[in-house]
């Protein structure tokens, strides 16, 4: 036996955490103390499209399978008196019908060996075709689940109401596309977590069991009362939000693009006194409501604000300010924050950005959105839009066109293009004399550069990038 298999258990199991997921599961076939180690290891990571793969007319066996090893693991836990510590199952749905009764089962053990994290994801994208999966009610009797991620086609039906839920050691809760069947669940779940530090709600449906064809609609108000631990929040899909958190530092609020975004926001924050970071998306603002956003929260550090229906100018005054990120288009962007050290942008060319005061350490990302016959040629005009010059101290420009232009670019061929569209006045494309290609792939000695461009560029999967060294 080798010195790192006599270590005892609980230092391997430390060892095999520290591992990448894959990793750790290929120690079980290096000896029977490790397949031992393996099977004790309290940390379950179980994703049928690893596992199974696609789908085979062997879907069956392969289910079986997978039925058979998580189950001996965790009865392996469950015999030792270990403690599950993570428990993570993510499962395509159109396996419910099948699986739904091993679900319990699993739902039950873990519940019994005091899961600490458990996350169960389910998603979807046609959601009549397939049946829900009715969570267990003892998943919410764990006493020592610190971490509960539900996400899919789970449902929480109205027995949650008449039935006792004591998440006391909850900090971290995530409900994304659920089922209720009743918009009042959520609200009753949370109300029983007094730990709650971090919340996400995101996009769940009120589900009618008797008539499930009947068109689903989304849980349209939260109201959220005595959060006293709660640091951080996202909210997505909720078209009136009401939360009291005094000590909450970092709210992610989307109100949806399924809402008619005409409607006036209705998200309360007069609680959060405490607020470092927010973020806006597809949400109604007006200017008002910006100019008093900073006289609220002295504190915020960070701001963000994208899709956002609001006036064509906004102004953003503040002397806390470091992290400034706006997509929206506007006409005018008028900054006053001596330190702010990050501003992204991206929205109209024409806008005029103007920085009343700004940090020596700013750094300016800017991706204009143009008009694809006109793009390049007003780039001029939204760099000579922005006031003053000298936050320009350097410019990094990205070209997004179809590979053919690139090539024919580069090549030299649009050069007189160019010249056309300035009215004549030359810049330095003129002198480009030499273009130096840098592949991160290797590349047939035979493929010729224009080849290369188009199979690089048409490829969207792989991480694989083309580099051009422009020499005058």
């Amino acid at each position: 036996m080798d010195r790192i298999s006599a270590l005892p258990k609980h230092i391997l199991h430390d060892i095999l955490a520290r591992l990448p997921e894959k990793d750790a599961a290929m120690t079980s076939v290096l000896s029977n103390e490790w397949r031992d180690t393996w099977y004790s290891f309290p940390i379950l990571s179980i994703c049928d499209r690893i596992i199974i793969g696609s789908y085979s007319p062997q879907i069956i066996s392969k289910l079986d399978k997978l039925i058979g090893y998580v189950t001996r693991r965790l009865l392996k836990l469950r015999e030792q008196s270990l403690t599950t510590k993570v428990f993570k199952l993510d499962m395509r749905p159109e396996h419910n019908n099948y699986m739904s009764h091993h679900f319990d089962l699993w739902m039950n053990m873990v519940s019994e060996n005091r899961v600490e994290v458990l996350e169960l994801c389910l998603l979807y994208f046609a959601p009549y075709l397939v049946r829900q999966y009715d969570l267990p009610r003892c998943v919410f009797e764990v006493r020592s689940l610190t971490k509960l991620v539900l996400k899919g086609k789970i449902t929480l039906n109205q027995s949650f109401f008449n039935h006792s839920i004591k998440l006391f050691s909850l900090r971290t809760l995530c409900l994304r596309e659920l089922l209720v069947e009743d918009k009042g669940i959520i609200e009753h779940l949370i109300s029983h977590c007094p730990l709650l530090e971090d919340l996400t709600v995101y996009c769940c449906l009120v589900y009618n069991r008797k008539n499930p064809f009947e068109n689903e609609k989304f849980v349209e108000s939260l109201f959220l009362h005595g959060l006293q631990k709660l640091k951080e929040a996202e909210i997505q899909g909720i078209k009136e939000v009401y939360i009291d958190a005094p000590n909450l530092e970092n709210l992610c609020y989307a109100y949806g693009p399924f809402y008619n975004l005409e409607v006036p926001l209705k998200l309360n924050l007069d609680s959060f006194t405490r607020l470092r970071c927010l973020r806006l998306r597809n949400s109604s603002i007006t200017e008002k409501w910006l100019l008093d956003l900073f006289h609220k929260f002295p504190f915020l550090e960070h701001l963000e604000l994208c899709s956002c229906n609001m006036l064509e100018r906004i102004n953003i005054s503040s002397a806390q300010l470091m992290i400034l990120e706006v997509n929206s288009d506007l006409k005018e962007v008028n900054i006053d924050a001596p330190n702010l050290l990050s501003f992204d942008y991206c929205g109209d060319h024409r806008a005029i950005i103007s920085f009343l005061t700004s940090s020596d350490h700013l750094v300016f990302n800017a991706s204009p959105v143009h008009e694809f016959r006109h793009g390049y040629y007003s780039l001029r005009e939204f760099i000579q839009n922005i006031k003053p010059q000298k936050v320009l101290a350097s410019l990094s420009l990205s070209v997004y066109h179809s590979n053919g232009f690139v090539y024919e670019l580069l090549m030299g061929r649009k050069k007189q293009e160019w010249f056309d569209h300035f009215g004549g006045t030359k810049c330095w494309w003129h002198d480009l004399k030499i273009v130096k290609v840098t592949y991160s792939f290797n590349v047939d000695e035979k493929l010729d550069f224009k080849n290369a461009v188009n199979a690089i560029l048409l490829s969207t999967d792989d991480r694989e990038s083309v580099s051009f060294s422009l020499e005058l």
